[in-house]
């Protein structure tokens, strides 16, 4: 199977992303990204990779707020600070594409775009927001996305193996 590049799967959220991400009426609920687990994997090796994804993804200008432990990939999730919209497709497919930029500037390998989190449910709808709450042009920057100064990444064990129950 051929893998998609970052820009790729950003360029796919025009089709595949679901119409209420970029409605108006929904604020964006994460933005995703995912780095896999070799199959062959000990737990101990799982948990070496985990603590060096995690001491990489801190020296990122954009800190992710969590990290869920599946079996098979490490999924990493951007949260917006406050209320972030777009209203357009377009625009939404644009913010997709400033975030495969800064994967592919990252030093992290194998770090890709999940497109998992395009058929996310929208958690905040902002039909009773002021306007004045909400940012129309979000850009995948430390301004609109990822955890606060000081806030540590949350750890959430998805796997089988229950081999994590830590925070960084």
């Amino acid at each position: 199977m051929i893998q998609k590049s970052n820009y790729e799967l950003a360029i796919s959220s025009l089709t595949y992303a679901r119409e209420d991400h970029y409605d108006g009426i929904n604020a964006i609920y994460r933005l995703a990204a995912c780095v896999p687990i070799q199959k062959d994997s000990s737990p101990h090796g799982i948990r070496r990779q985990l603590r060096r994804l995690i001491k990489d993804l801190l020296k990122l200008d954009v800190k992710p707020n969590r990290i869920f432990v599946h079996d098979d990939k490490l999924e990493i999730s951007y949260y917006p600070k406050r209320f972030q919209m777009v209203m357009t497709r377009g625009q939404y497919t644009g913010l997709q594409l400033e975030f495969a930029e800064f994967l592919n500037k990252s030093s992290i390998r194998d770090l890709m775009i999940h497109d998992g989190c395009y058929r996310d449910d929208p958690e905040y709808s902002v039909k009773a927001v002021n306007n004045e709450l909400i940012n129309f042009y979000p850009e995948f920057n430390s301004q609109c996305f990822g955890a606060r100064e000081n806030e540590p990444i949350e750890v959430v064990n998805y796997s089988l193996d229950e081999i994590f129950r830590e925070v960084s």
